[in-house]
């Protein structure tokens, strides 16, 4: 059984909103996270539950680059983002691999809002940063 390495599925954000995704460089830890909202009505008929929209959130610690390169987002990027509070695009997904079973491919790709940015840190050239994205509208899975 092969795993994937998670340096292999970096978070790719356009500041934009569009699809000229950048690479969340340097990352030290990452979590995708799904839900819905449940809401649940006992009455004389039964139980009556409805489900509401697919929500992601994505977060993130790391440490990046102070000279990013033109396929990395910057900080100040993400920064003007969060500030202007633009709906950006996020995508994550399994990196293409010969031979894997279906199951192996997944996609995760959605707009969202920077909901928390904090600077942590800035040390030899580096700043180290943690980031928080919500999902706004549809998610696509479609690999």
């Amino acid at each position: 059984m092969a795993q994937i390495q998670s340096s292999n599925q970096p978070i790719e954000i356009d500041v934009a909103g569009g699809s000229s995704y950048k690479t969340l460089v340097c990352v030290q830890s990452k979590t995708l996270s799904g839900s819905v909202d449940v809401t649940e009505e006992d009455t004389d008929c039964g139980l009556l539950t409805a489900v509401g929209s697919v929500k992601y959130e994505i977060s993130a610690d790391g440490v990046c680059e102070t000279a990013p390169s033109v396929s990395q987002v910057s900080y100040s990027s993400l920064l003007t983002a969060f500030n202007n509070k633009t709906l950006v695009s996020v995508r994550v997904q399994n990196p293409v691999v010969s031979g894997s079973s279906l199951g192996a491919s997944y996609y995760h790709q959605f707009s969202a809002r920077i909901t928390a940015l904090e600077l942590t840190g800035e040390s030899a050239g580096y700043i180290k940063f943690s980031i928080t994205l919500n999902s706004d509208g549809v998610i696509d899975i479609t690999v």
